[in-house]
């Protein structure tokens, strides 16, 4: 009978662990992803305030842009490597935005993101894809 409790009592244990183990593996954030940091540039002390402006990019095919507690047009702007390309986003407390920059050439670019008044700038680098 002790036996029986024991070994009962070490797989609900084993079972715990395990699914402790696969739960931290799933909310494992990608490796493959590089965080964008964003400064503020300008803008008065009047306007948007409590604004959080993240971005990532994998460096070959995507940034994705997210904004927190904002409402209105979003204007992202990417400028360098000979090249420059503008996007909308509409926001209403919280946007979120995946950008493909596959087609820009391998060269490092400044991100701006434009929210009313206020604009906020951060730099990624693009990778050289294939060869």
């Amino acid at each position: 009978m002790k036996t029986k409790l024991y070994f009962t009592i070490a797989l609900i244990c084993s079972a715990l662990l395990s699914s402790s183990f696969i739960s931290a593996e799933t909310n494992k954030v990608n490796d493959q992803q590089d965080k964008i940091a964003f400064s503020k540039i300008g803008g008065t002390t009047r306007g948007v305030t409590g604004v959080e402006v993240t971005g990532t990019t994998d460096g070959k095919t995507n940034v994705t842009i997210s904004v927190m507690d904002y409402t209105g047009t979003a204007i992202v702007q990417i400028i360098g490597g000979r090249t420059s390309a503008q996007y909308y986003m509409e926001v209403d407390e919280m946007g979120y935005e995946v950008i493909n920059i596959g087609t820009l050439r391998a060269a490092t670019y400044t991100i701006r993101i434009i929210l009313g008044n206020e604009v906020y700038e951060g730099t990624f680098v693009k990778e050289t894809v294939g060869r």
